[in-house]
């Protein structure tokens, strides 16, 4: 069985596990988070090699620490499924166990096995400042400059609701983000684009990669989709699942490759994708400029080109 194959059967077993029993017993979203972590688990346990790597003990309890104290400080003021900050906090205790299996992951950047640490390495310890900022303002971009516009035509412009006004706005906009990123990007990025991705452009074009994560990445969802996680509508899955998913997961080849394998940016780009369209102004009928965004990526990597995937491979290699 080769390495895509091996992962994607433990990432979907992982995170199953959980889910399909979770949604038929309406378990809350705090247990259903875990199943989150199957794409990470599994990248981690493919990555295994037999080679060790240095011990580095102290640096793994500090990643630790601070991961787990974050995800927890996170998971108790904006739980998952909660839409507000909650104060003052309940001290779920399944919140203090989801804690610390965030910062057990996060902390496997500084895993004795050599393969674990080079893949979780790359998610902790950013490799370009310059994509990590194209990563964490693209999408702000890509909101406040058509609803800017769309503005000044007079076309109708969707602001998020902020009832307690705007200094409450930005602090919910900020655990959003964090939360999406500790408890989304963290335990999904290891996987799709550290594991799958990067093994499926040793062979194809970024173009079929991209393709190729996007499939299984839909299909990973469908115990939460096939509940109402996405949308309660067929129409509406088809859009975000489908219609939009796809350029998205073309940008986060994008990113990934541009920032030289860098997990750090793609987990950025990741939370901001699914913070930001909750908390910035919007123009939807402007949404539709993804396309034009992905279709200039492609054309302007030449992504459909398998000498591109080998090029990039190649400075990969310096990264890890």
């Amino acid at each position: 069985m080769n390495l895509s194959w091996k992962y994607l059967l433990w990432a979907f077993a992982l995170t199953w596990v959980v889910w399909i029993p979770g949604t038929h017993l309406h378990a809350g979203e705090m247990i259903l988070t875990f199943g989150a972590a199957g794409p990470a688990l599994a990248a981690m346990w493919v990555a295994r090699a037999r080679d060790k790597a240095s011990p580095q003990g102290r640096r793994r309890m500090g990643t630790f620490a601070v991961a787990a104290l974050a995800a927890l400080t996170v998971l108790e003021i904006l739980p998952p499924g909660v839409p507000a900050l909650q104060w003052p906090v309940r001290w779920d205790p399944w919140a203090i166990v989801l804690a610390i299996l965030v910062g057990w992951i996060a902390s496997a950047a500084w895993s004795s096995d050599g393969g674990i640490r080079a893949l979780m390495g790359r998610l902790l310890i950013p490799t370009s400042w310059q994509w990590t900022a194209v990563a964490m303002l693209a999408i702000p971009a890509y909101l406040l400059l058509p609803a800017a516009i769309a503005r000044v035509a007079g076309w109708p412009v969707v602001a998020p609701p902020h009832p307690n006004g705007y200094a409450a706005l930005v602090w919910l906009a900020v655990f959003l983000f964090a939360r999406n990123l500790l408890l989304t990007a963290v335990l999904e990025e290891p996987g799709w684009r550290g594991t799958l991705l990067r093994h499926l452009q040793e062979k194809r074009s970024p173009l079929t990669a991209s393709l190729l994560v996007w499939l299984p990445w839909m299909l990973w969802h469908l115990p939460l989709d096939l509940t109402g996680g996405a949308a309660h509508t067929l129409a509406g899955w088809l859009q975000i699942r489908v219609i939009f998913l796809i350029p998205m997961t073309i940008l986060l080849t994008w990113i990934y490759n541009h920032s030289g394998g860098s997990l750090f940016c793609t987990a950025v780009f990741h939370a901001a994708l699914n913070t930001f369209p909750f908390v910035l102004p919007r123009s939807r009928p402007m949404l539709g400029l993804v396309f034009v965004w992905a279709i200039w990526v492609v054309i302007q990597d030449r992504m459909w080109r398998r000498e591109y995937a080998a090029a990039e491979s190649t400075q990969l290699r310096r990264y890890v």
